[in-house]
C-alpha cells in the first residue's frame, strides 16, 4: 500500500520501522542528502542544540518555558516519546495532531527518493520540517544519541549545549568518558557559543572546544549553583537568581539559565520563579498522582534513568525525600550496563520488582533478577520478578504505605508500559 499524507499515523510509523535494515546507523551522509533537498532556512530563528548523556530533555523544557514567558514563539524536537509519538514535537507547549505528522512524513517521503533512512532519521527530518513550517522565534533540538553523527547535527545551532558526560551507548560512542565527550562535542561550531553543564569535564572536552574554535561557558567556572535551605541559587558574572527548589535536576536548571543568559533574554525575579515552578517533564522525577489508591498509598515516582550517571542522581533525589521504605520497579534494555544501573539503588531499596518490558531490546525480568542476586548480592527473598511494571506496583502497594516510595525506572519504554496500563490503579 502506498502511503499518502492522509494515511494514518500508525501506518506511517510501521512504514518507518520497515524501510531501513538496522535501527541505528550512525553517519550523516544519507540524512544530509535529504535535508539539503528540503532547503529549510533557519536564519529567522535562534537554534539551540542540546546534547549530553543525561539532562537533555529537562534542559530543553526549561529553556522552552523561559521562551514562552519572554513571549518568544518556540518549538522543541525531542525523543523518545513516552505515551504517543506526537510528543516528539511541541509548539509553544502544545502537541500537533496526527494529520500534521503524517503531512510531514509524506513530505520527507517525497524528498528522500531512493535514499534509505532509519526510523530516527526519518522522524528527525519530519520534526525539522514541522518546526520550519511554524516560523518560530526559537527552535530547540534535542540530540538523540551522541552528537557528531546524530541526525540533529545536520542543523547548525546558534548555541550548542552539552549537559553532562557519562557512560552510555558505549557500542556507538566509545567506552570511556573521554571518547564520549568527543562525540558530544561534535555539535559545536566555530566562533559560536557552547554552554557546558558538566562540572567534571574530561580533558578531551576541553581540547574539543579549542579544536572546534567554539566559545565556551563552563559550569563551575563561569556559572555556579547550589541548594541551600530548600532554595535554589544561581550565580554568574552578570546574574544572580534565588528561587524555590525546581521539579527537575538542579544541574539542568543551571545549564538552561546559562543558555538563557547567552541568548540575552531578560527575565524578572517573578518570571524566574514562575519558570522554576512550572517546568516539569513527564518521566523525569515525575510523581504519579492520577490514581485513587487512597491517602494511605505510597508515593509513586517515575524516572527514565537508564544509565549509572542518571541512577546515581535519582538515588540522591530519593534520599532527599526520606521515605521509610523503597520498592523499586525496574525494566531496562539488555544492551545497557544493567549492573551499573542497579548498583546505586542496592543500599536503599527494600524490595525489588524487576519487570519485563514489551520491546524486543528489553532484558527479561528474570535476567535482571539474576544480576541483582548473583552480581549485586541482593537476597532472593527481596526480589520478585514480574511480567509488567503495573504488576510490580500492584504487589508493592499491598504492603507499602504513605511513608514509603514506589520508584519506577530503567527506560522510557518501562514508563510507557506503565502509563499504558495506569488505569488499573484507579481502584
Amino acid at each position: 500500500m502506498r502511503l499518502t499524507a492522509d494515511s494514518s499515523l500508525d501506518d506511517w510509523l510501521a512504514y518507518l520501522e520497515s524501510i531501513h535494515p538496522v535501527g541505528i546507523d550512525m553517519g550523516l551522509g544519507r540524512v544530509q542528502q535529504v535535508y539539503e533537498r528540503l532547503a529549510l532556512d533557519w536564519s529567522a530563528a535562534k537554534v539551540i542544540t542540546v546534547a549530553g548523556t543525561n539532562g537533555k530533555g529537562t534542559t530543553c523544557a526549561f529553556i522552552e518555558q523561559a521562551a514562552i514567558l519572554g513571549q518568544h514563539s518556540v518549538g522543541v524536537y525531542s525523543s523518545p516519546h513516552i505515551n504517543i509519538y506526537n510528543e516528539r514535537v511541541r509548539i509553544n507547549h502544545a502537541l500537533l495532531d496526527d494529520a500534521a505528522h503524517t503531512a510531514a512524513f509524506f513530505a520527507i517521503e517525497q524528498a528522500r527518493g531512493n535514499v534509505s533512512l532509519t526510523y530516527f532519521e526519518f522522524g528527525t527530518l519530519a520534526g525539522l520540517w514541522l518546526l520550519h513550517q511554524q516560523q518560530l522565534d526559537v527552535v530547540i533540538l534535542e540530540v538523540g544519541l551522541g552528537g557528531r553523527l546524530d541526525a540533529i547535527n545536520i542543523v547548525d545551532p546558534d548555541v550548542a549545549v552539552i549537559t553532562s558526560i557519562g557512560l552510555d551507548h558505549q557500542a556507538f560512542l566509545g567506552d570511556t568518558r573521554e571518547l564520549i565527550a568527543i562525540e558530544k562535542a561534535g555539535i559545536m561550531r566555530p566562533q559560536r557559543p557552547v554552554i557546558i553543564g558538566e562540572i567534571y569535564p574530561p580533558e578531551t572536552l576541553v581540547q574539543a572546544v579549542h579544536t572546534h574554535q567554539a566559545i565556551a561557558t563552563w559550569a563551575g567556572k563561569d556559572f555556579t549553583y547550589q541548594e541551600k535551605q530548600q532554595c535554589f541559587s544561581y550565580r554568574s558574572k552578570s546574574l544572580q537568581i534565588s528561587t524555590t527548589l525546581p521539579h527537575i535536576p538542579l544541574p539542568n536548571v543551571a545549564t538552561a539559565i546559562a543558555v538563557i543568559e547567552q541568548l540575552g533574554w531578560s527575565l524578572t525575579p517573578t518570571q524566574w520563579q514562575k519558570c522554576v515552578e512550572s517546568t516539569q517533564l513527564s518521566g523525569r522525577l515525575t510523581v504519579f498522582t492520577e490514581h485513587a489508591l487512597g491517602k494511605s498509598a505510597p508515593t509513586i515516582l517515575l524516572d527514565a534513568a537508564h544509565n549509572p550517571h542518571a541512577a546515581a542522581y535519582l538515588v540522591k533525589h530519593i534520599n532527599m525525600l526520606q521515605p521509610k521504605r523503597i520498592f523499586a520497579i525496574c525494566g531496562v534494555m539488555k544492551d545497557k550496563d544493567i549492573i551499573g544501573l542497579l548498583a546505586p539503588f542496592v543500599p536503599v531499596v527494600t524490595h525489588w520488582y524487576p519487570c519485563d518490558v514489551k520491546i524486543d531490546r528489553a532484558a527479561k525480568a528474570h535476567d535482571i533478577a539474576h544480576c541483582l542476586h548473583s552480581d549485586l548480592h541482593v537476597d532472593a527473598e527481596y526480589i520478585t520478578a514480574v511480567d509488567h511494571p503495573i504488576s510490580g506496583v500492584m504487589d508493592a502497594i499491598k504492603t507499602a504505605n504513605e511513608q514509603d516510595l514506589v520508584v519506577i525506572f530503567g527506560s522510557f519504554f518501562t514508563l510507557s508500559d506503565f502509563f499504558a496500563c495506569a488505569n488499573q490503579l484507579q481502584a
